[in-house]
């Protein structure tokens, strides 16, 4: 290398020539932006900390949490417990729910509404009652309501006479064993708890309110006022901002009278401004859904005047146009470095482009720079090159380029797809494998793994491992394709016709056919590099293998004698289309998890299954 210079005084560190050069003006103006950050933070940060009704309604929501979803759970938990025995409550019920009502003192009462008309409930202080439920009454709406959302959710507020205040119910639907529906448990809350939890939190910073999903006020501070209570009635649960005497949120809730704009995209808090008896106040508030699709807004409003919001601005403003001036100024001088530092770099970018596609023939010599650091690279990259052509000899330049070709693909990054999962496993393989030794027992494996192989990939399948004598293999992906279900299918009847075929051969030269059982579930799943630095696989975790896994097993008891047993997830009948040539066996539970899944038996005596599917 005639031009290349030797690491000796003639060359300068990066760190001397950018500290010699532009360090300099670098602290100047680090100096500047800083004194301008401190005194303009400071005074920003204290209004931001003032008016960080973020954390205001972060609050608000926690307390509504607090008080809704507690009351949610213990409608559902002694719900389950209690209803399936039937009416009335046993010891160990009442203890449950009064247990239950101690350690959530806000739920004021908890109600067993029963689909044959009767109705239990039981207060916190071990008062009990029980009355059949009348026709056309509330307790009548609320059982065929429950049945009809058909999960947990809360009620819309109704006074109630008897305890003279409003109540929001938290209510569950039960149901038995059977899937048969019982009725629904629920739990009474009331919002004078939350509106007190407002007030004694001493949230500062302004107004806090809280609207129902009519934009009723469910909790103020000023609520807890007993004339306030008052107002409420069976025809009037829950008052207006203007029943409240609040003309400021009154005026903020008039679609007419306020101007509103975004502050927040991710969780959509929304800025208000209105103008009051010539005042301006702004308010931040946000929708929160709290069960079943319902929304609540909570929020909080200030005088806009105590804020500084004009002044923050405006300090805000001089920071940025002070902060452009100084880095103005820096990038003049950054600019005349960093054509000096493109040069070397671009010839580097040119011989590396050369070197990605392996055409070492025509990959330039790299000349030195009086940089070190520069020099340096270009030595070693020199001698990378001189590595490379000899590295070519024991690699094939065809394999090294398929792997640079797969690191820029969408299968080597994990990521989240919808796959369809196929599970196979031979029947009583420990038995076959005591009978045969161990080079006729590989053997006999071997031949069946490459005839699930061909039926695999012959629909696009991808065989992600052998254990033993299963096969574990999925459709989706690398490759994106949209009939991976159908696919899946497809290929086990493939799988059956060429098993058949096999075993029909194995019987007439004298050997025992062969039974295997197949499960296949349809889900999302991570799909991608799994494992270590130095050893890694391309594979698939999630759910939907769980439950492939899981349904192949359930081959035994569906139909133990079959010399195929292929069973379908739901999810995978609906993803191929429902076919005809699919049969529902029923709903199950499978071991590790919570609730039954729907298994179908695929059809595999029909003779165009394939062109079915």
């Amino acid at each position: 290398m005639s031009d290349k210079l030797t690491t000796s005084s003639h060359t300068i560190t990066i760190r001397t020539l950018l500290l010699r050069d532009i360090g300099g003006l670098f602290l100047i103006a680090l100096g500047a932006v800083l004194a301008v950050t401190l005194y303009f933070g400071n005074q920003g940060g204290l209004i931001v900390i003032r008016e960080n009704a973020n954390a205001t309604i972060k609050s608000i929501k926690q307390t509504l949490s607090l008080h809704i979803r507690p009351a949610l759970k213990a409608a559902e938990l002694v719900g389950q417990y209690t209803m399936p025995n039937g009416a009335p409550m046993s010891a160990t019920a009442q203890g449950m729910a009064r247990t239950a009502m101690q350690l959530q003192p806000h739920i004021r009462a908890l109600a067993f509404l029963r689909n044959d008309g009767s109705m239990e409930w039981i207060a916190p202080d071990g008062r009990m009652g029980t009355r059949q439920i009348t026709a056309g009454s509330i307790e009548e709406q609320a059982v065929k309501e429950a049945h009809e959302i058909g999960e947990p959710y809360l009620a819309s507020a109704i006074y109630a006479e008897n305890a003279g205040l409003t109540l929001i119910s938290a209510r569950s639907p039960i149901y038995d064993r059977s899937h048969t529906y019982l009725g629904v448990a629920a739990a009474a809350i009331s919002p004078l708890d939350i509106s007190i939890f407002l007030r004694d939190a001493d949230i500062a910073g302004g107004s806090v309110f809280v609207l129902d999903e009519k934009d009723r006020l469910l909790a103020h501070p000023i609520l807890t006022d007993p004339s306030m209570q008052a107002l409420m009635s069976a025809d009037k649960p829950l008052l207006s901002a203007m029943e409240l005497g609040d003309p400021v949120l009154a005026a903020l809730m008039d679609p007419e009278r306020r101007d509103v704009g975004t502050v927040d995209e991710s969780n959509g808090t929304q800025f208000w401004t209105t103008t009051v008896a010539g005042t301006e106040y702004v308010a931040l508030a946000q929708k929160v859904s709290v069960a079943h699709g319902k929304l609540y807004t909570v929020g909080m409003y200030v005088d806009l005047s105590t804020t500084s919001y004009s002044d923050m601005l405006r300090y805000l403003t001089y920071g940025a146009i002070a902060g452009l001036i100084v880095m103005g100024l820096a990038m003049l001088r950054l600019r005349q470095l960093a054509e000096r530092i493109r040069q070397p770099v671009a010839e580097l970018a040119s011989a590396s482009n050369a070197v990605a596609k392996l055409d070492l023939e025509t990959v330039p010599e790299i000349r030195g720079n009086p940089v070190r650091e520069f020099n340096d690279a270009a030595d070693a990259f020199n001698a990378m090159i001189s590595g490379l052509a000899q590295f070519r000899v024991y690699v094939p330049r065809s394999l090294v380029m398929e792997i640079l070709r797969e690191r820029g693909s969408q299968g080597v990054p994990s990521v989240e797809r919808e796959v369809t999962v196929l599970f196979s496993d031979i029947v009583g393989f420990t038995g076959i494998s005591q009978q045969y030794p161990p080079d006729e027992l590989v053997e006999m494996l071997n031949a069946h793994f490459t005839l699930m192989n061909e039926a695999i990939e012959a629909e696009g399948g991808n065989i992600d491992k052998y254990s033993g004598d299963s096969v574990m293999a999925f459709w989706g992906a690398p490759a994106i394709r949209e009939d991976h279900a159908a696919a899946c299918l497809r290929s086990a009847s493939r799988i059956a016709k060429l098993l058949r075929e096999d075993n029909r051969r194995r019987v007439e030269q004298g050997g025992d056919p062969i039974h295997i059982r197949i499960g296949i579930a349809t889900g999302t799943a991570i799909v991608g590099n799994i494992g270590a630095p130095d050893r890694i696989n391309y594979t698939i975790i999630g759910d939907s293998v769980n439950v492939a896994n899981r349904i192949e097993q359930l081959g035994k008891q569906v139909k133990p004698d079959a010399d195929i047993c292929v069973l379908v997830a739901a999810e995978t009948a609906t993803a191929a289309g429902n076919p005809t040539n699919i049969t529902d066996v029923g709903f199950f539970e499978l071991r590790g998890r919570t609730g039954a899944v729907q298994v179908f038996q695929l059809n595999l005596d029909d003779t165009d299954l394939g062109q079915r599917l």
